[in-house]
């Protein structure tokens, strides 16, 4: 399975690219892409149109759009796919290539269109498994004004924070969108 991560979000609450923000002696981009590598077949970035490529990785880009939202990334990267591939957002500089492995596992066993995770409350749609029958869903969405990643899909398979944090210490599934957000993940390093 191939892991598309998404880089393209325009970063407004952090008041930055999170591409090159350091974190722990690295960037958000090299800590997320060394945590996917080990685990998936390859590791590709789904940039915005207009953006940058990225160096280390394969980059595909969006479609121009009027609109920024996470599912122009997500629909790109099922649509070079074709099959079924892992989205995770750039948001995720505690990501572990242990969590990654047991996600992709849980995935890969699951008939489910969309595996998620579950952590703080919140179901994280952009650390997750999609399979590509969801694509036909995309464009009458997206014409209806509808951006929202959860309503493509009934066929949803959660794995829930319990089960993950028995597994997992700390904060891996730690999405980070703002200041106030990466001195709490870097209080969990």
């Amino acid at each position: 399975m191939d892991c598309y991560i998404l880089i393209g979000g325009r970063s407004s609450r952090m008041g930055r690219s999170k591409i090159d923000l350091p974190f722990a002696g690295s960037t958000f981009l090299d800590r997320v892409t060394s945590a996917a590598t080990p685990v998936f077949d390859r590791v590709i970035a789904v940039q915005r149109a207009g953006g940058e490529a990225i160096d280390s990785i394969p980059t595909i880009f969006e479609p121009p759009r009027d609109l920024q939202a996470p599912v122009f990334g997500v629909w790109r990267a099922l649509q070079d796919a074709l099959a079924p591939c892992f989205i995770l957002a750039i948001d995720y500089p505690l990501v572990t290539p242990a969590v990654l492995d047991y996600l992709a596992g849980r995935a890969s066993k699951s008939a489910a269109e969309m595996v998620v995770p579950r952590w703080n409350g919140k179901l994280q749609m952009l650390c997750a498994r999609y399979l590509p029958s969801i694509l036909p869903r995309f464009e009458p969405r997206v014409a209806a004004g509808q951006l929202n990643l959860r309503g493509l899909t009934e066929n949803l398979e959660v794995i829930e924070e319990d089960e993950l944090r028995a597994r997992f210490p700390g904060e891996p599934l730690m999405n980070v969108n703002t200041p106030e957000e990466l001195d709490e993940a870097a209080r969990h390093l």
